[in-house]
């Protein structure tokens, strides 16, 4: 196993643990969002024990970060201004370009995960 996929396994696992905790101190959290938690702790877990389903987790979730970041993209210039009142102003930039730079980097860390782990398949840990 390359160190690039175990660093992707750690990512993800960050990830999911981050979520979790916010959804354990109250904060907004719907089932989706826990149920993609899940499965993103259960996927790095399983990835650092070479386990394949691991494997499988990560790379679904890798494709569906980068699918649901292109669609936000695409959606940004349709957001109404209800959802861009709550939307938090990072550096000063307006909330649409936040919004967009947040889809951007999403679809962008899902890619580059993608490339990662279908470089690096279960067949070739054994080497």
């Amino acid at each position: 196993m390359k160190p690039t996929t175990r660093l992707i396994a750690l990512v993800w696992l960050v990830v999911g643990a981050s979520i979790w905790w916010t959804a354990l101190q109250g904060g907004l959290a719907p089932l989706s969002l826990r149920f993609f938690a899940t499965i993103q702790l259960l996927g790095g877990i399983f990835l650092l024990m070479r386990l394949t389903i691991g494997w499988v987790f990560l790379i679904t979730m890798s494709v569906f970060v980068m699918v649901t970041g292109l669609f936000a993209l695409l959606s940004v210039p349709f957001m109404p201004a209800e959802m861009l009142q709550r939307t938090p102003r990072l550096l000063g930039l307006d909330p649409r370009w936040t919004l967009a730079l947040t889809a951007a980097l999403g679809a962008l860390i899902g890619r580059l995960c993608w490339l990662g782990l279908r470089n690096d398949p279960p067949s070739n840990w054994g080497e």
